[in-house]
């Protein structure tokens, strides 16, 4: 793994917006509408949950990485994934980790069923601020990220604030859009060998993850920008600040915020914030 160079298909990622199909504002609400980010158009879901696929081809394509390396953390059961597209169509190399051991086994038939195994590095492992440093040199063992995707429903937030000495193009990070467009918040790490819990402060599930001001902060803080909210308002895509500076500007969080399409399909921004105010939080300055 991650040695020859024999069968990588390297397709390159020049004019991916002729296969990415535009994505509407699904939301609806005020403000979501009136911006409008340069990746926008170019959401389109081919693996991802949601459009993150077709976002994250044309930032890849503005920064000019035609291959690499990428490392996803919560990855599930690979098939809906942001590795999948780069891996399985692309040639990319993919390091994915996900703590339920089941989760893994079916990502590799995945994969193999894709004729991509070879290409892919899998790993069961609950990653936690803690190791996740040291988990990741390990499976890289010498070569780089340049995409690192990060998903776990929990302490996404100290995870990538672990990270720090990685510098990948581009850092793809779920946002919990709950907590709302001004609140600079994450839930607090608690080491534990049963991981966060959503469920244990919130009967909903609610309580995980950081704001999309909090997630910004952190990226600030560690040289990277905020360039892309997706659609549904739970991915954020974050650029290092010396690639594609023309190409890729800088957005404020309080404008990209996007309201969770799918939880305000019955609970409304403001009430969905206000069970959260209730729960333990970290403020992030």
């Amino acid at each position: 793994f991650f040695q020859a160079e024999d069968g990588i298909r390297d397709i390159g990622v020049t004019g991916v917006q002729t296969c990415a199909l535009p994505i509407s504002n699904q939301n609806g609400f005020a403000g979501s509408s009136e911006f409008f980010d340069a990746i926008r158009g170019y959401e389109a879901g081919c693996y991802s949950q949601n459009g993150e696929d077709g976002c994250l081809l044309e930032i890849l394509n503005r920064t000019g990485f035609k291959d690499g390396v990428i490392v996803e953390i919560g990855c599930g059961a690979g098939e809906e994934s942001n590795a999948a597209l780069l891996v399985c169509e692309f040639g990319w190399r993919g390091v994915l980790i996900d703590a339920n051991n089941e989760q893994i086994k079916r990502a590799q038939k995945f994969y193999a069923s894709e004729q991509a195994e070879d290409l892919s590095k899998f790993q069961a492992c609950m990653i936690t601020p803690e190791n996740a440093a040291a988990v990741l040199t390990d499976l890289l063992n010498g070569f780089k990220a340049d995409v690192i995707s990060i998903d776990v429903d929990g302490w996404d937030y100290w995870i990538w604030r672990g990270l720090q000495e990685f510098k990948p193009a581009v850092f793809v990070v779920e946002v919990n859009a709950s907590f709302g467009a001004e609140r600079s918040v994450t839930v607090p790490f608690e080491a534990s060998e049963s991981g966060h819990d959503p469920f244990r402060h919130d009967v909903r599930g609610w309580h995980l993850g950081a704001s999309l001001q909090a997630m910004t902060a952190l990226g600030k803080s560690l040289g990277y920008r905020l360039v892309h909210v997706e659609s549904t308002g739970t991915n954020a895509f974050f650029v290092r600040d010396d690639l594609a500076v023309e190409a890729l500007s800088s957005i404020e969080p309080a404008d990209a915020w996007l309201p969770h399409y799918f939880r305000t399909r019955r609970h409304s921004p403001e009430a969905q914030e206000e069970k959260l105010a209730k729960t333990p939080l970290v403020e992030i300055g």
